[in-house]
C-alpha cells in the first residue's frame, strides 16, 4: 500500500531544514563558532581549511549524482555511501592535520570527527545511520561545554531535524535515534 505524499509546505519545510542542518554547513559552521570561542586568531585558517575540505567532498558528491551513480545528492542509498565516507574521512583527517592535529583543541576535535565518519562508515553495513543526525548531535555537548545558549539552539534544531528526515523517508526512526546518539558520544571524545 502506497503511503500518501507529504503535504506540499510540510515537504517543503522539511527539505529546507535537511538543507539547512546538512553535515557540511553544520560542520562549517560549528568549526567557525568553536574556533571563533577558542581561538578567534586562527578563525581565517579554520575557514579556509573547512572550505577545502568541503569543496572537496562536494565536488565528489555531484559528481556521483551527475553521473547517474547516485539517485539522489544525499547518497540516500547505503550502497552510495560508502565512497562518500572514505572521502569525507581523508578531507577530515587531512583538515585535523591542518589544523594541528592532536596537539590543538580543534585538531583533536575534527579528528574525532574523523572517526565517528569512520565507524559510522563500518556500522553502515548494518545500519544507514543519519550523518544529519550524527552532524548535529555532535555539535551539541561541544556548543554546550562553550556557548550554552548555542547548545540549546543546537538540541532544538536536532529535534526539528529529526522530524525533517523521518517527514522525508530518508530514514527510519531507529536510523535517525542511532545518528543522534552516536553523535552524542563521539562528543563525548573532545
Amino acid at each position: 500500500m502506497n503511503e500518501p505524499a507529504m503535504p506540499t509546505r510540510r515537504a517543503a519545510f522539511a527539505r529546507g531544514l535537511s538543507i539547512l542542518l546538512h553535515p557540511f554547513a553544520v560542520f562549517a559552521v560549528f568549526a567557525l563558532v568553536v574556533t571563533a570561542r577558542i581561538a578567534p586568531s586562527d578563525l581565517a585558517r579554520v575557514a579556509m581549511g573547512v572550505a577545502l575540505a568541503i569543496a572537496v567532498v562536494a565536488a565528489y558528491v555531484f559528481w556521483r549524482w551527475r553521473r547517474g551513480d547516485w539517485g539522489t545528492v544525499d547518497a540516500s542509498d547505503k550502497r552510495e555511501r560508502p565512497g562518500l565516507y572514505a572521502l569525507a574521512f581523508v578531507m577530515t583527517g587531512l583538515l585535523g592535520i591542518w589544523l594541528g592535529g592532536a596537539g590543538t583543541p580543534m585538531g583533536r576535535g575534527v579528528w574525532v570527527f574523523a572517526a565517528m565518519l569512520l565507524v559510522a562508515a563500518i556500522a553502515n553495513h548494518w545500519i544507514k545511520l543519519s550523518l544529519h543526525m550524527a552532524s548535529l548531535a555532535f555539535t551539541v555537548p561541544v556548543l554546550w561545554r562553550l556557548w550554552p545558549m548555542a547548545g540549546i539552539a543546537a538540541a532544538l534544531a536536532l529535534l526539528l531535524l529529526g522530524w525533517a528526515r523521518l517527514a522525508m523517508r530518508r530514514h527510519r526512526l531507529p536510523e535517525v535515534l542511532v545518528g543522534a546518539g552516536f553523535g552524542l558520544l563521539a562528543a563525548q571524545l573532545t
